[in-house]
């Protein structure tokens, strides 16, 4: 059972498969994600035990040094958050949509697990940096009043100057709403 996870994103691309591999023979952790994001950015992404995540996050901000942009643990994530790292989540009826855009895959990471922990809302896409300058998007869905609240922790979560926009699209278009399927 997966009870914690751990980011780390980097300014070089060899040095995140370094810190990738270090953190891997520290700790038995599932990595979801281990690739270059942009712009030359690397982006490592496990989840597992609090204590084996713990051990590989320290493992990886030794190995990472100078070369970490922002890092952070999350215990007790939200089962929708590991389950979002794997796949969307096509199924979901969509009342209303919220889509977020941060700076960083971290803080966007840390503010979605809040909101999902404090309002009735639900992941439907996340895009972790790739193809979109290295930031996070979120998409999520629930019922207007539902997926406002969602947005106003998520925004209430993180440092404002890591927003880079957000939106709460209540009854969605049909094609927008087969976009996100």
């Amino acid at each position: 059972m997966t009870s914690a996870i751990g980011v780390i994103e980097l300014r070089s691309i060899s040095k995140g498969y370094e810190t990738a591999d270090r953190m891997l023979k520290t700790s038995p952790v599932s990595v979801h994600h281990m690739k270059p994001i942009c712009p030359g950015k690397f982006l490592i992404m496990m989840s597992g035990d609090t204590a084996d995540v713990q051990a590989a996050m320290e493992a990886a901000r030794a190995e990472a040094s100078d070369f970490r942009i922002s890092d952070f643990e999350l215990h007790g994530v939200h089962s929708e958050i590991v389950e979002g790292l794997k796949r969307s989540n096509a199924s979901l009826p969509v009342d209303a949509l919220g889509i977020v855009e941060t700076s960083t895959v971290s803080s966007g990471i840390y503010a979605l697990n809040e909101a999902l922990k404090q309002s009735d809302i639900h992941v439907k896409k996340m895009n972790l940096g790739m193809a979109i300058g290295g930031k996070f998007l979120a998409v999520f869905t629930g019922s207007v009043s539902d997926v406002e609240q969602g947005m106003k922790v998520f925004v209430s979560s993180m440092d404002q100057k890591r927003i880079i926009h957000y939106s709460v699209i209540p009854s969605p278009s049909e094609e927008l709403k087969q976009h996100f399927r």
